[in-house]
């Protein structure tokens, strides 16, 4: 079946219907709204940073910043007595090393400073008796016998021949000069270790006065400023609270504001749409 053209009343009606206006209105209502909003926000967070500027210059926030540091000193001050107190500790654990280490040494260099020159008159399996002795010189007079085994042993015969008699008095007289000069070697030595300790003890007895002072002084001044102590932390936190609440009441304040001058964009953008949407109607 062929499609028929469209009768002239049709056609009239095709060619004098007219094309909906585009109102602008709308538009420039919802701009004028964004920019009352933003001016609103701008208003807001400047006038949150006046208020924070005049609360830092206030009475409450000079308290504040003293009582800060007079926390910070004080902070300050324990730090530094735990480190001297701590490093007392470690002087007055080395200064009892030191002690233990020269106590034993000198036990040892005493037993050897009068054993040795006794061994020294006896024999020991493990001696090389040299034919010419006016040459020969012992390398090392205090060396301990070398191990071996069997290991050696000392013994002196109850007759000793020309050559035993002349190492024995030899080696008698190496071995004590030997023994007197580590002995000597050792007492400097053990100078050097004692001036050491008293040094580390004094240190220690200084920073223990030290500590006892601070504690007579901490309990002569803790009757007097506890009570100031707790009136100054109090009086910045009760007015800070008071601050607080006048800030959440500004803010709920200016959120009423807000509420209320969207709701009136609201009331004046609605005349414009139902105006367009008035104007968008076609008649037919």
């Amino acid at each position: 079946m062929a499609h028929e053209p469209p009768t002239a009343p049709a056609a009239m009606s095709t060619l004098n219907k007219k094309r909906p206006k585009i109102d602008l209105t709308v538009q420039t209502g919802e701009r004028r709204r964004g920019k009352s909003m933003f001016g609103i926000v701008l208003g807001t967070l400047n006038k949150a940073k006046l208020e924070d500027r005049e609360r830092n210059a206030s009475e409450a926030a000079k308290k504040r910043h003293l009582l800060e540091q007079r926390l910070q000193a004080k902070l300050q001050k324990e730090t530094d007595s735990v480190r001297r107190a701590e490093e007392a500790k470690k002087d007055k654990t080395t200064a009892n090393r030191k002690e233990e280490e020269l106590q034993l040494k000198d036990s040892i260099y005493k037993l050897r400073r009068i054993r040795l020159p006794l061994l020294s008159n006896f024999l020991s399996t493990s001696d090389i008796i040299p034919s010419d002795l006016t040459s020969t010189t012992l390398s090392e007079p205090l060396a301990p016998l070398p191990r071996s085994h069997p290991p050696p042993l000392y013994y002196r015969p109850a007759i000793l021949t020309p050559s035993q008699d002349a190492f024995l008095a030899k080696r008698q007289v190496e071995v004590v000069e030997a023994a007197e000069k580590e002995w000597l070697a050792f007492r400097e030595e053990r100078t050097i270790g004692i001036e050491e300790i008293k040094r580390l003890r004094q240190r220690v007895a200084e920073e223990e006065a030290r500590q006892r002072k601070e504690r007579e002084a901490d309990k002569q001044e803790t009757p007097n400023d506890s009570g100031q102590d707790k009136e100054a932390e109090e009086q910045p936190v009760k007015e800070l609270e008071s601050e607080m609440e006048v800030d959440e009441e500004r803010r709920s304040e200016s959120a009423v504001r807000k509420e209320d001058v969207g709701r009136e964009s609201d009331r004046k953008d609605e005349p414009a749409l139902m105006q367009a949407d008035d104007e968008d109607a076609v008649e037919y």
